[in-house]
């Protein structure tokens, strides 16, 4: 918690953090902080998975983010799951290999709105300035999405999503430990944003 420092919002991961159920409600009773709950395979069975992410929606999460791979039948569950509790269900796309072609990048989005997803994110490894170009050009056909690139190339989209369209980006604290190649510090975004206001 320390990490925090005075944010507002947070990714809460649950599968590196391995709170208890119980651990996690008092956590998402604080309303002073908004989160986005997250469970990535591997930490835990499937199972065992999806009910962090039902309880996080149904106690007071803003958001829960499940990975596209994990199939429709995953995101209808947790879409019930977040009817009526003011939690928004995020989709989530990784690519750490490359920035897919702009047409397969749309597939994606309406794939995950179909699976009824509020906010699609996108992230993508950058391996050129184009693929750059490629994420950002989402924002122009397509609403609720958080697209951003991955790797050192890949920073820049993370700063100019904010000013295509996207709602927030991720950051790594301070304090390091970031969670994805290419992310900035909470004090590097700051700086950024500020030169380009």
């Amino acid at each position: 918690m320390r990490q925090l420092g005075q944010e507002k919002c947070a990714e809460l991961r649950i599968d590196l953090v391995r709170p208890s159920i119980c651990e996690m409600r008092y956590m998402l009773s604080d309303k002073s902080m908004s989160y986005i709950v997250t469970c990535r395979p591997g930490a835990y069975d499937e199972e065992t998975s999806i009910q962090y992410l039902e309880t996080a929606a149904k106690c007071g999460a803003k958001y829960i983010d499940v990975e596209i791979e994990r199939g429709k039948d995953v995101a209808a569950r947790l879409a019930k799951a977040c009817n009526g509790t003011g939690c928004t269900l995020i989709i989530s796309y990784h690519n750490f290999d490359e920035t897919p072609k702009k047409a397969e990048l749309l597939s994606i989005i309406d794939q995950c709105v179909a699976s009824k997803a509020g906010i699609v994110k996108l992230a993508c490894k950058v391996n050129s300035p184009a693929d750059n170009s490629t994420l950002l050009s989402l924002y122009q056909e397509r609403q609720n999405i958080v697209a951003f690139g991955m790797g050192p190339l890949g920073k820049i989209a993370r700063l100019a999503s904010l000013k295509c369209g996207a709602g927030f980006t991720y950051v790594a604290s301070d304090l390091g430990g970031g969670t994805a190649p290419g992310q900035f510090t909470v004090s590097e975004m700051r700086k950024a944003l500020a030169m380009v206001e």
